[in-house]
């Protein structure tokens, strides 16, 4: 099969990365494509009696309060980006996805390397206290209880930073463990900087 072009769009959540996925997904030849936004499209399919059976397996086990899989996470991903290409949203002869919220750690990088040819990695980064501020408030104004406890968000971020070499890795051998490194593949952006530059510094990589 036809492997997709892909740039990963990587990073904790709630610092910019998805906004800005979704502004260069604008540009001609390039469309964003958010594991979030896939999960949303889930729940209104399935309440709409419009879901395919793994989408009904998967919606029985996030109401039985269950985790999703890493497997079944990348047979979804597949699948939405299959019937993109069917419903003529994706021409992965012409087009180059912004892949946003996968992979999520190393096996999950190992299994979409079937159907994702990884073209760049867009490291979206920040210091661990630009990042906490932004996400609790974020959540203050989205009325979001669980990212409001910045101790928690802490944990979460430093969870993400440990999983983020492994997975960098993958892309890069020479890869040193920095959160700032930079190579021909992984490209580093400084999200601590005002949102206009990190959106200029994120669209060099594709324009």
């Amino acid at each position: 099969m036809v492997k997709f072009r892909s740039f990963l769009v990587f990073g904790p959540n709630g610092i910019g990365k998805g906004t800005n996925a979704k502004a260069a997904g604008t540009l001609p030849g390039y469309v964003h494509f958010s594991t979030g936004d896939m999960f949303r499209a889930l729940l209104a399919r399935v309440n709409e009696g419009r879901a395919s059976e793994l989408e009904l397996r998967i919606d029985k086990t996030m109401k039985g309060g269950g985790l999703v899989d890493d497997k079944t996470t990348v047979e979804l991903a597949k699948e939405n980006l299959e019937g993109w290409v069917r419903d003529n949203c994706f021409d992965p002869e012409k087009d180059c996805l912004l892949l946003d919220g996968l992979p999520r750690n190393r096996h999950q990088a190992e299994m979409i390397s079937a159907f994702i040819d990884v073209v760049g990695v867009l490291h979206v980064t920040a210091s661990r206290q630009v990042a906490v501020e932004r996400i609790t408030g974020r959540a203050m104004l989205e009325g979001r209880k669980d990212d409001q406890d910045a101790e928690a968000v802490g944990k979460r971020l430093d969870i993400f930073f440990e999983n983020a070499a492994d997975i960098l890795s993958c892309y890069d051998p020479q890869f040193d463990g920095r959160m700032d490194y930079d190579s021909k593949i992984i490209h580093y952006i400084n999200a601590d900087q005002q949102p206009v530059e990190v959106l200029r510094d994120f669209l060099q990589y594709l324009v």
